[in-house]
């Protein structure tokens, strides 16, 4: 039985477009406007992983993001 999509709805859901940005560097804005250019490790329902370049593991809550880029978008 196949899952049937909204008329209205088009592209990936959330959990499509994070897994496919999974291992891959992107650029995270918040709405207070920091930017983040790190790589995306995961994501779950509420929150993303982020690894800086320095090792550390960042934990962002997806209702503090007002997008996300990824490194073709920034023009990287």
């Amino acid at each position: 039985m196949s899952k049937k999509k909204e008329p209205w709805f088009f592209g990936p859901g959330e959990a499509e477009f994070y897994t496919a940005l999974q291992g891959r560097r992107v650029a995270v804005v918040l709405e207070n406007g920091q930017i983040f250019e790190e790589t995306l490790i995961g994501a779950d329902a509420y929150h993303i992983v982020l690894k800086r370049r320095d090792g550390v593991t960042m934990l962002i809550s997806k209702h503090a993001i007002l997008y996300v880029l990824t490194k073709e978008d920034i023009g990287g």
